[in-house]
Parts: C-alpha cells; structure tokens; sequence
C-alpha cells in the first residue's frame, strides 16, 4: 500500500515534467509547488521546488519534494509517509519493508536519486542521530513545517551520483502544497 502510494506521487511528479518538456527546444518545467531549501553538510544547498502533500489512510499525510534539473529531469526525491496532521513535533524512523511490519505505521523517511525516470540509490535514515518532522501550520491546500535527519548510503550494484555516503539535513523548513491528481 505505501510502495503504490510512493509510486503515485513519483508518477505524477515523472509524468508532468514529460508532459511539459518539448524535444528539440528548450525545456518548458511546469510552475514550481510548494518550496524547500535544504543545506546539507553544511556544504550542498538543494532548492526543492516540487514539494507536495497527498492524503494517506486515517487522516495521515504524506510528502513528497523532488529536485529536478534544468531539463526538467527528476534528479533527487525526499518522501516522508504518516505524518499526523498535528503541530506537535514527531520523531522519525527508517522504513522497513515487509508485511505489516511496525515501521510502516510510523512517521518515516527516505531520501532517493535519480537518473531521468531510474531509481539509482537509496539513502535511509540515520536512527542514531535526531530525526524528526514538525508542521507548524496546516492548511486545506498547504502545510508549512521543518524536519531534521541524517540520511546514509544504502549499498547497492553502482553509484550514479558523487555524494557523500552520509547527507544530513538540519532543521530545514518547507512548504508543500495538495497533490491534486490530474483528471482522466
């Protein structure tokens, strides 16, 4: 149920950038939604400018912000599911996926790379280090808030891209708009 929720919201993220670009011209991106500026390490700054907010089972949300380049190509994508709709500030876990396990009814996070529509690395959670998400103002169609976590390279066939085996974001603010699906 989370993986197809996660696989919506890449999808319709994939889909409008493919919509909107154009072969052999410049590419027209779709108007950023939602905004979170992140420094990592205290090094990198990222400017997610697709960063969106979906309903998920009892009265949850989840977010999700993407990164893409000047092509229009998703390079980057930070997902946090089961996020209690409250002003209270709640501690993150590190997903793990397998039936019913307790992880996934918890507020939890991942951190993603990409190359074009390719998933190329996955970084999990750091549980060891302060890891959490506080909204700070819950409207209809926007939330406002600010995380923190430490994100480590999960070992896989390749590395695609050259980053540090350790990402930590420390205490970024954003704001995500209400997914809306297009309709069919």
């Amino acid at each position: 149920m989370i993986m197809k929720r996660m696989l919506i919201l890449f999808s319709s993220v994939a889909f409008t950038f493919l919509l909107s670009c154009e072969k052999d011209s410049e590419p027209n991106c779709p108007p950023p939604t939602g905004e979170m500026i992140a420094q990592i390490n205290d090094t990198i700054v990222w400017d997610f400018k697709y960063v969106r907010f979906y309903s998920e089972v009892d009265s949850l949300i989840g977010i999700g912000a993407g990164f893409v380049n000047a092509g229009c190509e998703l390079e980057l994508s930070l997902d946090f599911h089961n996020i209690e709709q409250t002003l209270e500030k709640r501690i993150l876990v590190k997903p793990i996926y397998g039936e019913d396990h307790p992880s996934l009814l918890q507020p939890h996070t991942i951190f993603y790379t990409w190359n074009i529509d390719v998933l190329t690395e996955r970084f999990e959670l750091y549980e060891s280090e302060p890891a959490w998400i506080q909204l700070s103002e819950i409207m209809e169609d926007k939330v406002k808030g600010t995380f923190q976590g430490t994100y480590v390279y999960r070992q896989s066939a390749f590395r695609f891209w050259n980053l540090p085996d350790t990402l930590r974001f420390n205490k970024v603010y954003f704001e995500a708009t209400l997914f809306v699906p297009p309709e069919e």
